[in-house]
């Protein structure tokens, strides 16, 4: 009986450890690639989907940007990306454009 319980305790570990994985830029970017370089971020850019993340009054905290993104999921792409989709894009978002710390 102790034996499968601390066997029980151990999967458990395993799979919480699993879930708190960092997050993934290179499937963020697939992910983004696929949601968010439409007609949205074109016309906001003058034809140049990535314009939007290099304009000046782009965000400035990490923070802002996962709101932004959570936003963008939920009310304008309406992607049904869950939390760990969202946590890739932001860091892919800011890998490549925003080097937020």
């Amino acid at each position: 009986m102790k034996k499968s319980v601390w066997i029980g305790i151990a999967l458990l570990l395993v799979a919480a450890s699993g879930s708190a994985m960092a997050a993934d830029a290179a499937r963020g970017k697939e992910l983004h690639d696929k949601s968010c370089k439409g007609a949205c971020h074109a016309s906001r850019g003058n034809g140049n989907p990535d314009a939007l993340y290099q304009r000046s009054n782009r965000k400035e905290t990490l923070e802002k940007l996962k709101v932004q993104v959570s936003f963008c999921n939920q009310q304008v792409l309406k992607s049904e990306w869950f939390p760990e989709d969202e946590a890739d894009v932001v860091e892919y978002l800011n890998a490549t454009f925003y080097h937020l710390k």
